[in-house]
C-alpha cells in the first residue's frame, strides 16, 4: 500500500463522512436562514450543526471515538445505525482505518549496521 492509499480514507468512509458532512450544511443552513428571516433566538440552533460537522472531521482523520459516534448519532432513527454500521463497521477497510496498524509494517533502518538501538542526543553524535 503506498503512502499516498494510506493517507485517504476507504470509499465507505469517505461515505459516510458525505452524510454527516451533508447533515451538518443543511442544519447551518437552516439556521441561517431562520436568521434572517427574523428569530434570531432560533438561529442559535445552527450550534446543533457542529455535532455532526465533527463528527465528519472525526470520519475523515480516523478516529475510532467518531466511528461510535457516527453509529450511535443516528439512534433515533432505525435506518441510519444500520447504514452506518454497513459502512464503518463491516468492510475490512473501513476497519483498519480505525485502527491505525501502520508501525507493524514499518520497518528501521539500522544507521550503523550494529544491531542496536541507536538513540541520538542533541550535541551528540
Amino acid at each position: 500500500m503506498s503512502s499516498d492509499e494510506m493517507n485517504r480514507p476507504p470509499a465507505p468512509v469517505v461515505a459516510a463522512v458525505v452524510i454527516y458532512a451533508l447533515f451538518a450544511a443543511v442544519l447551518l443552513i437552516s439556521a441561517v436562514v431562520i436568521a434572517i428571516a427574523g428569530a434570531p433566538a432560533l438561529a442559535l440552533l445552527g450550534l446543533v450543526a457542529l455535532l455532526p460537522g465533527s463528527v465528519a472531521l472525526g470520519l475523515w482523520q480516523g478516529n475510532r471515538g467518531a466511528r461510535v459516534g457516527a453509529i450511535m448519532f443516528g439512534i433515533p432513527s432505525v435506518v441510519v445505525p444500520i447504514v452506518m454500521l454497513f459502512l464503518l463497521a463491516a468492510p475490512e477497510s473501513s476497519r483498519a482505518w480505525f485502527t491505525h496498524d501502520e508501525l507493524d509494517d514499518f520497518d528501521f533502518v539500522d544507521e550503523d549496521g550494529d544491531d542496536e538501538d541507536d538513540e541520538r542526543v542533541a550535541g551528540r553524535e
